[in-house]
């Protein structure tokens, strides 16, 4: 073998170990990204919305009205369809018929992760039903989510299912 082809040869495998190397960091780093957004949210989530949706739920609860709250983690399952991460409050009017109420997405705020963009969605009211006009349809940063806006998505829910 030439000295010259063995220069080539390695200057041709530096370069694919280099872009390799490059490709490992960026995909290491988009998990690391991944892990903390999700991190983020759950800590927004269990510090912030949960006690604003239990708040009003005991005040809901105090007047007659009924609330549920649940949570999903976000996950993958074995065919790589995901599940997003969230938190939801479903009130209960009192006087309502709960069969008419199962699963209405006017009586519900939901608070979401998107993971491929790392915004959290909040949807609720009329707004969850494709052409509705009222409620709120918005993507933010998870820094962009504190306990005023919360309050203020739950004062609008709770406003439509009251003129309702």
């Amino acid at each position: 073998m030439t000295e010259a082809l063995r220069r080539e040869l390695s200057k041709m495998l530096d370069r694919y170990d280099e872009a390799r190397r490059l490709a490992q960091d960026r995909q290491q780093q988009a998990k690391a990204d991944d892990a903390l957004f999700l991190q983020r949210f759950a800590d927004l989530r269990r510090g912030v919305v949960r006690p604003v949706f239990e708040a009003v739920g005991a005040i809901l609860q105090e007047r007659g009205h009924g609330f549920s709250i649940a949570e999903e983690d976000y996950a993958v399952n074995a065919s790589g369809r995901s599940t997003e991460a969230g938190i939801a409050i479903h009130i209960l009017p009192a006087g309502m018929e709960p069969s008419l109420q199962a699963n209405d997405p006017l009586m519900s705020l939901s608070i979401t992760t998107r993971h491929y963009n790392k915004t959290v969605s909040i949807i609720g009211g009329e707004a969850a039903v494709p052409g509705g006009l009222a409620g709120s349809r918005g993507a933010y940063e998870v820094a962009q989510i504190d306990t005023e806006l919360v309050e203020g998505e739950l004062l609008k829910l709770v406003a439509g299912i009251l003129k309702g």
